[in-house]
């Protein structure tokens, strides 16, 4: 069989060149994910390249530092033409097997570009069933022809996209978010002491946490009404959140109107998000929309008892009142009973929820596993081409 120009003697001997192209590379979900998948990715049979659209952020700088190499295409704005030259003397120079692009932007210009330039193997990635409005709707619908596959990070963003019409069914993949299960494991008793002792938290203080960026999707508002009227029943009860955003002065305002400056503690981006959640009682997601969020696989590899909403991708990860409860969107009350009902339980029973939401973990979102089917999918995909 000849793969792409390539005998079965010469492929075990040549690794199969991919490019990655993402919109940008600052903290993110996505681009955590790319970084995560990289670091596990065979390098025995994949050279991989990243390219970013916009200047190299934070993300970028760790992929760097792992030893990959990664380009910009310096453009200040997520559509600049200029870049449109820039990407396709890369891959004329480059000659990629595979083009993998994550977010909008990357997505139209890469299945684009990447058609006009004869990559072999184009696949596109959805991360969320909230594609932008009806423009981008559109637009996806006339260049998704142009990917081999779509992968999407949930059955209800895939259902989503079928559904509008943008992609036909038999172009669909998914394929989870991954956990790192030995970074992410059950809570770490010393970090706990050592962050209580720090934020001024005694050991016995209810401590909720949540982790995100502070923008509109992850539902904030509502989080810190229902902490209002959690308050009335735990005086002491504090909520750490973990993130930045656009939203943070608006989120900061809410705050001191509602007089919360003593539970509610914005303590911006931390590299040791293990810790923190070693550190809380309960997660709490209360995203207006999701794709896969990696926050939350994340609380409950650390066995931490979780309350999400049931928005996207979640009610795949929860199993409402078994491992985590499901609280509906945009609605404080609903979201306060939840948390409530949580904190109310013995020790003992928060702890066996916990449990099960690990094992949920492990079996279903553990990184290996993720990793091994992009693997799989990049050989399916060139060895049927």
């Amino acid at each position: 069989m000849v793969y792409f120009g390539f005998s079965n003697v010469e492929r075990k001997m040549a690794k199969i060149k991919i490019i990655y192209l993402i919109t940008g590379l600052k903290t993110g979900g996505t681009e955590i994910i790319l970084y995560k998948l990289l670091k596990r990715l065979d390098k025995e049979k994949f050279e991989p390249l990243v390219i970013s659209i916009t200047p190299i952020g934070e993300i970028g700088e760790k992929i760097k530092k792992e030893g990959f190499k990664v380009l910009s295409l310096n453009s200040k704005f997520k559509f600049d033409p200029l870049i449109i030259f820039r990407l396709i003397s890369i891959l004329k120079k480059e000659k990629p097997k595979i083009l993998h692009t994550f977010l909008f932007h990357a997505n139209f210009l890469g299945e684009i570009i990447g058609k006009i330039c004869k990559v072999p193997i184009i696949i596109s990635s959805i991360r969320s069933e909230k594609f932008g409005g009806k423009l981008r709707e559109k637009l996806l619908k006339y260049t998704k022809v142009f990917s081999d596959i779509i992968v999407a990070v949930s059955h209800k963003v895939a259902e989503e996209m079928i559904r509008k019409k943008i992609v036909s069914k038999d172009k669909v993949k998914v394929i989870y978010n991954g956990v790192d299960l030995k970074e992410f494991s059950f809570q770490n008793k010393d970090a706990r002491k050592k962050i209580r002792e720090e934020l001024g938290i005694n050991e016995k203080q209810p401590l909720l946490i949540s982790v995100g960026r502070l923008v509109k999707a992850k539902g904030y508002p509502f989080l810190i009404k229902a902490m209002y009227q959690l308050k009335e029943k735990y005086s002491d009860l504090i909520l750490i959140i973990l993130g930045e955003g656009e939203d943070r002065k608006k989120i900061e305002d809410q705050i001191k109107n509602l007089k919360l400056e003593n539970n509610v503690i914005l303590l911006g981006n931390k590299n040791n998000v293990a810790d923190y959640l070693s550190t809380a009682d309960v997660f709490v997601l209360s995203s207006l929309w999701e794709g896969m969020p990696n926050a939350l696989l994340e609380a409950m590899a650390c066995g931490l008892p979780v309350v999400a909403t049931k928005v996207s991708g979640i009610p795949e990860i929860i199993l409402n009142e078994e491992t985590g409860l499901l609280t509906e969107p945009q609605n404080p009350s609903d979201l306060t009973k939840k948390i409530d009902y949580l904190l109310s339980l013995p020790e003992k029973k928060r702890k066996e929820i916990g449990e099960k939401a690990r094992n949920k973990i492990k079996e279903n979102f553990s990184l290996d596993k993720m990793v091994r089917k992009y693997e799989n999918l990049y050989e399916n995909l060139l060895s049927s081409g």
